[in-house]
């Protein structure tokens, strides 16, 4: 399995939470252009954590059960798939604080 097609696989598992974390990254990303502050970049990941925990559950409830079997066939097991779906998505914003921090800070 080459790394373009890990890549294209780990996005199709996680779209929903892809998805959902990049318009809350953006949405904090705005919120800090307006007026940067340092106690809401603490807090902005404080929130991810709870609307990160949230996705996933809701993400689990309404997949099809049968759909991981997919991905175990392929030789992925559904554990590692989800850590780099929320590995990625924290450091998008990671990433993006740090940025806004640069030009705003």
């Amino acid at each position: 399995m080459t790394l373009s097609d890990r890549i294209s696989l780990t996005w199709r598992y996680g779209k929903g939470i892809f998805l959902i974390g990049a318009v809350y990254n953006l949405v904090c990303a705005r919120f800090q252009a307006g007026g940067f502050s340092y106690t809401f970049m603490v807090d902005s990941f404080i929130i991810k954590v709870v609307i990160t925990a949230i996705t996933v559950y809701l993400v689990k409830q309404f997949r099809d059960r049968d759909a991981i079997f997919f991905y175990i066939n392929l030789g992925l097991s559904r554990r590692k798939l989800l850590t780099s779906v929320i590995l990625i998505d924290y450091l998008a914003l990671a990433i993006l604080m740090t940025i806004m921090f640069f030009i705003y800070g």
